[in-house]
């Protein structure tokens, strides 16, 4: 069976071409390749016969791609970055390459996703799979997982392989217009106004019916209500300005530092919730680089006071973490910021 790739041009001419566009210079990328401009010349004119037509117009000063040049120069880009791709996966196993994170969907749209570009900028090797789900307990190995985010009681004695998180606070939310046209200045404006809840909430202090208790809030039937099956739903009906939400922290934090939401009746009301957000990860994770990177951006992200000394200062732990993950981190960090050896 013929090859498929028989008329490819050579690689080496498509590296070439790539530097001359992206430098828009026959010398510079000569320096860069390490050869001569003379080969450099030899390999663009080269190309340009096999594909028929100019690729490159000298300029004084720089070069310019042509329509064709542009056409070709997309396909290039992607070609070697596919190749550089596979073969890092191949040398560096453990380094780059696709790293599957599982957490349930509210925590994977409002708080993980709205980083990842922050992830990508600072590990653009390190691609993240989301794969949403709602459980507490998880087979890495059937649910083809590297590292998970799982909810537990906060009571819970810690687990090996899994470090705290977060943990959430709940109050009261809604739109800014909500507020601007009045009749909601008080917790007893509730029973005026509609409230959105999601359906079988995780935990009482999601619930309207805790609150309505806590403000002494007759829970009638009368006070309208908006249900949802998912909790990101009800968030958006309440950014929408449908009615007053439980919102989540600091799952929605990003939301009132938008302005898209507001406290209401500012932040003396609060209730803590129950369960703690957990990182959790199977045995021999530790070796990955792939793992290690996402579990410092994680903390990082969360602050972590909990475990460490993070920037806001709060207190340590009354519970120490199992995993040393701090001392580890601090060690890395401090070796990559020292200066090579001179040889």
């Amino acid at each position: 069976m013929p090859s498929p790739y028989r008329s490819t041009p050579p690689l080496p001419a498509l590296r070439t071409f790539e530097a001359v566009a992206r430098l828009s210079s026959f010398t510079r990328a000569a320096e860069e390749l390490a050869i001569t401009q003379s080969a450099v010349s030899h390999q663009i004119r080269a190309l340009e016969q096999f594909v028929g037509g100019p690729l490159l117009l000298r300029r004084n000063p720089g070069v310019e791609l042509t329509a064709e040049g542009r056409v070709l120069l997309e396909g290039v880009r992607a070609g070697l970055d596919l190749i550089l791709r596979a073969s890092d996966r191949i040398r560096f196993p453990r380094q780059v390459g696709v790293l599957t994170v599982a957490a349930p969907m509210a925590f994977a749209s409002w708080w993980l996703v709205p980083r990842l570009g922050h992830f990508a900028a600072l590990h653009p090797n390190i691609e993240i799979r989301i794969s949403t789900m709602e459980c507490a307990e998880l087979d890495f190995v059937r649910a083809n997982v590297d590292v998970a985010i799982l909810t537990r009681p906060e009571a819970e004695p810690p687990r090996r392989n899994e470090a705290l998180l977060l943990r959430e606070s709940v109050f009261p939310v809604c739109s800014p217009g909500l507020v601007e046209r009045g009749g909601l200045r008080q917790p007893a404006d509730l029973a005026r106004q509609t409230l959105i809840e999601e359906d079988s909430g995780p935990f009482e202090a999601a619930q309207w019916a805790s609150w309505l208790h806590l403000f002494e809030v007759p829970d009638q039937p009368a006070v309208p209500r908006l249900r949802f099956s998912h909790y990101g739903v009800a968030l958006s009906a309440a950014i929408d300005g449908l009615g007053v939400a439980l919102g989540r922290s600091p799952m929605i934090d990003c939301e009132l530092d938008a302005g898209r939401l507001v406290r209401p009746f500012g932040d003396k009301f609060e209730l803590t919730t129950p369960d703690v957000y957990v990182l959790s990860w199977p045995e021999g994770a530790e070796k990955d680089q792939r793992f290690l990177a996402f579990r410092d951006f994680v903390f990082d992200e969360s602050c972590h006071c909990e475990a460490a000394a993070g920037p806001c200062g709060d207190p340590p732990p009354q519970r120490p973490p199992q995993t040393d993950w701090p001392a580890e981190r601090a060690a890395r960090r401090q070796a990559a910021s020292e200066p090579s050896p001179v040889e």
